[in-house]
């Protein structure tokens, strides 16, 4: 039996992901901010008779500490992970910038910080199963630049900025990843499930009437869960042979590209290093 972890495991892809993998007589562990939604997965896992093989870990992954519980957590309750699936995020329209407890901006908190956390602080569980895949799910490839200067926009907040920076962060973090990935057994995949029927994506948009114009946008190209995940369910079947790839839905993403840049790589890395360092410096986390 294999143990998947799947943040975000509560709602959409992340759902999806976890009920296919307990069908097939997996272990899931979810992570999710929402206890009613965690009782409801769990609900639907024991109509399908899988409740002993799931399990609801509640956090807020905005948060490093919260983060830092779930990695131990799962690294003393499970010896191996053979699958780590990172689909958390949150698509709400913030008009003004808004910062954590820990003194951080939410989404580059819970859209990326929170992904470097878990793949780094689960790396030991993952290399103890015979095919580990680390599947993150953002927008691989998108064009733009990093805004070196401002990683978190205090300055100049834009709400739909930020979602897209992070996938840019996230580019990063994979090519990061396999850069200090010296045993190299882990594969990891970045993953653009592109245009999906969630509710989650019309919460990006503040006026009404985008609303309504993307809610009928996304009914025509949008795909339903359960064949958006398909091809996620084959890569992490069958992933490809390289440590890092990218892809946007089937079709695979040059890591030529500016995006997956390896200095910059490199840099972001020392980036979070020093910023983990200086909340601990300052007591925010242990």
């Amino acid at each position: 039996m294999r143990t998947l972890l799947v943040t975000g495991g509560t709602d959409g892809l992340g759902k999806g992901i976890a009920m296919h993998f307990l069908k097939k007589g997996d272990r899931v562990i979810v992570v999710g901010s929402s206890p009613a939604k965690g009782d409801a997965f769990l609900y639907e896992a024991e109509l399908i008779g899988a409740e002993e093989r799931a399990i609801f870990l509640q956090a807020d992954l905005s948060l490093v500490k919260e983060n830092q519980r779930i990695v131990e957590e799962v690294k003393s309750r499970f010896q191996t992970l053979d699958f780590l699936v990172l689909c958390a995020v949150s698509m709400t329209f913030r008009e003004n910038y808004t910062e954590t407890l820990e003194g951080l901006e939410f989404t580059f908190g819970l859209y990326y910080l929170s992904r470097y956390i878990l793949c780094y602080g689960l790396k030991e569980c993952l290399e103890k199963a015979e095919k580990p895949v680390i599947m993150n799910v953002c927008a691989p490839g998108m064009t733009g630049e990093v805004k070196w200067e401002d990683l978190q926009f205090k300055n100049n907040f834009n709400s739909n900025k930020v979602q897209f920076h992070g996938s840019r962060l996230n580019d990063l973090l994979g090519v990061a990843f396999v850069q200090n990935d010296t045993i190299g057994k882990i594969k990891y995949i970045l993953f653009n499930p592109w245009a999906v029927q969630t509710s989650g994506v019309m919460e990006m948009y503040e006026k009404p009437m985008m609303k309504v114009l993307m809610k009928l946008i996304y009914k025509v190209i949008g795909k339903p869960i359960e064949k958006a995940i398909l091809p996620m369910i084959d890569l992490l079947e069958t992933p490809p042979n390289a440590s890092l790839s990218a892809f946007k839905q089937r079709k695979e993403v040059s890591l030529k590209i500016i995006t997956f840049n390896k200095k910059n790589a490199k840099k972001l890395y020392n980036i979070t290093i020093q910023l983990i360092e200086d909340l601990r410096i300052n007591n925010m986390i242990k």
